[in-house]
């Protein structure tokens, strides 16, 4: 698995079930550090007694240096992983993987910011679901 997620960044190919089970690998890590930041937060709260003012203080002193390095490694690694499995399943399909992951990176920033940040998120979601659905080889195969 972490082979797949991030090594052969120059070469390596992955299938449609593998890259499926993978995002969706990702996704749950994510969420998951999402969930035990916001958990934290919550039960800094709740020890505090409820009081806003000194929750938000609170919050203040978490959120020092080492929590945003740490923060910071944590999504840089998941952003990446993304990415690499992104271009390995590209290249499944028979297409220049990292050349088309900054190209559809590259759209779908300007879809957000000159149409609306669903239209950026319409396109990633296209983009996963065609990379889920499209078979392997299918640009490099001859009629």
């Amino acid at each position: 698995m972490i082979k797949t997620l991030f090594k052969d960044v120059a070469f390596g190919r992955i299938a449609r079930l593998s890259y499926l089970g993978h995002s969706i690998l990702l996704m749950v890590l994510l969420m998951a550090y999402m969930l035990i930041v916001v958990l934290a937060i919550g039960a800094g709260e709740h020890i505090i007694g409820g009081d806003l003012q000194q929750a938000q203080d609170q919050l203040r002193g978490m959120l020092t240096l080492p929590f945003l390095i740490i923060t910071g490694i944590v999504m840089g690694l998941l952003m990446f992983a993304g990415l690499n499995i992104m271009a390995k399943r590209i290249r499944d399909i028979g297409l220049p993987g990292w050349w088309m992951v900054l190209a559809l990176i590259v759209l779908a920033m300007l879809l957000s910011y000159f149409v609306s940040q669903q239209a950026g998120s319409g396109l990633h979601t296209l983009i996963w679901l065609l990379l889920v659905l499209i078979p392997g080889n299918v640009v490099g195969k001859q009629p």
